[in-house]
């Protein structure tokens, strides 16, 4: 893919604070030490693990719900700890970014339920005291209906979900981007103003779902709307991410179908009236490197080795509500729907060939889980596939899904980060303030004028 060749790799890592990540069992590995999730020193070592090796930043992914199958929680779920137990992985940032003060931080929030002003006042709370280092990873809720009964509501359908995101969003730039304006705060003892009056607006909105009337009590942060971040390849999904991700996370199953993933996302960001490269994609990637390929697949088979059938089923009904044990597993896998997540539905489907059956879906899941790509090998085989994936598809980078922490982040900081370095394509030091500048560039550090965010900012137009 030409302009692709010299492009500098982007790197996460994904982290949530449960005891297994990415639908794989592997919480009893004897070099797992995610049982420690509840211990604040754990997250802490964790974001200077990261600074120290450059990642770019943590994202940190959240859920309300909890997986269930015919209404009832499997056995498994509790015994493997799937999901449950788990913490608010936004009350983490402050003290990693006290103990990491260069790093990135990406936090999840629902857009089905969070409120728009507490969650747009709680983003800015840690935009500045991170110094403009967070993201917004976008969801419209994993899990939906076990979150819904969570909260004593009804699930909403999955593309009002997107319609409801579009308009929180709206709200969410309202309050952030056109209460305060930016040299509204003079911070002047001597004449007793903190704040200009006459610059400090009341933001009015009304929408289908969200409104707002008042003003934002934040005085503006310095990347005022935190870093936009989103997932899912749906169709109502995509259609939110071209129109408002500045990243956003695409399943990978095969180069063609990434690549494919690439194109149509910046295609559709362009029709939405934004420059092309507006939006960052990244892909998730799970990395098991070792000083040769026989001792990294020797590794490899001990992580899958882990997963029984058992919880594969189970793991797939948490992230899709489907029961694949209710099925032939002889039976072909077509024709599934579900108002949940369907993105895990569509990685399995074909374009053309026989698809695969239900039992070859659950060994899927049983081996890879909600995982995106997988590098096995020796150093060099991992950065060849590493690069090969971002010069055959045109993504930016990569979020590291581990198998074993930390072991896994150890593992791509020792053996992958200083090959990909002395190839001239992953950061040697930072050298930007802000998440958003690391992500596009020195001097981006609000949202284009392009974006729809900017549209809020009725104050500069004024």
């Amino acid at each position: 893919m030409p302009g692709t060749e010299s492009k500098h790799v982007k790197l996460g890592l994904f982290e949530t604070p449960v005891l297994n990540v990415g639908g794989m069992t592997t919480w009893t590995h004897p070099e797992n030490q995610t049982h420690r999730y509840a211990d604040l020193s754990y997250w802490v070592e964790t974001a200077q693990r990261l600074q120290d090796a450059t990642f770019d930043f943590c994202f940190l992914a959240d859920s309300y719900g909890h997986g269930e199958i015919g209404g009832a929680r499997p056995d498994v779920n509790a015994r493997e700890a799937m999901e449950l137990p788990r913490l608010d992985p936004m009350l983490l940032v402050p003290a990693m970014a006290h103990a990491a003060q260069q790093l990135g931080f990406v936090v999840t929030a629902s857009t089905v339920f969070e409120p728009p002003f507490a969650n747009a006042r709680r983003f800015s709370t840690l935009d500045h005291l991170t110094r403009g280092r967070v993201g917004w990873n976008v969801v419209t809720s994993s899990f939906a209906e076990s979150a819904s009964a969570n909260f004593g509501r009804p699930m909403v359908p999955h593309d009002e979900r997107y319609a409801m995101a579009e308009d929180h969003l709206l709200t969410t730039y309202a309050v952030l981007e056109g209460s305060w304006e930016d040299d509204a705060v003079l911070a002047d003892k001597a004449s007793r103003t903190y704040a200009d009056p006459a610059k400090v607006h009341r933001v009015t909105r009304t929408g289908p779902y969200f409104s707002v009337d008042g003003y934002s009590n934040t005085a503006p942060s310095p990347q005022r709307t935190p870093v936009l971040f989103q997932a899912g390849t749906s169709e109502a999904g995509l259609g939110v991410g071209s129109r408002h991700a500045e990243c956003v996370f695409l399943q990978g199953s095969t180069r063609a179908r990434l690549a494919e993933h690439v194109t149509t996302l910046d295609r559709l960001a362009v029709e939405a009236g934004r420059a092309p490269g507006s939006v960052k994609t990244m892909v998730g990637l799970s990395v098991v490197v070792a000083p040769t390929r026989e001792e990294a697949q020797r590794r490899y088979a001990d992580y899958l080795a882990l997963n029984t059938r058992e919880s594969a089923i189970a793991s797939y009904a948490l992230f899709t509500g489907v029961d694949l044990g209710a099925f032939d597993p002889d039976a072909p896998f077509s024709g599934i729907r579900t108002e949940m997540g369907q993105s895990q539905v569509e990685r399995h489907a074909r374009s053309e060939g026989p698809g695969p059956t239900v039992g070859d879906v659950i060994e899927a899941h049983r081996t890879r889980g909600s995982r995106g790509m997988v590098a096995v090998g020796s150093p060099d085989d991992v950065v060849d596939e590493v690069l090969g994936l971002v010069d055959a598809t045109g993504v930016d980078g990569f979020l590291l899904e581990p198998f074993v922490q930390p072991g896994s982040v150890v593992d791509v900081a020792e053996h992958v980060v200083p090959r990909l370095r002395a190839a001239g394509r992953f950061r040697t030091e930072y050298t930007e303030d802000t998440l958003r500048e690391r992500m596009f560039g020195a001097g981006h550090r609000h949202l284009p004028a392009d974006h729809p965010g900017a549209a809020a900012r009725t104050w500069a137009t004024a």
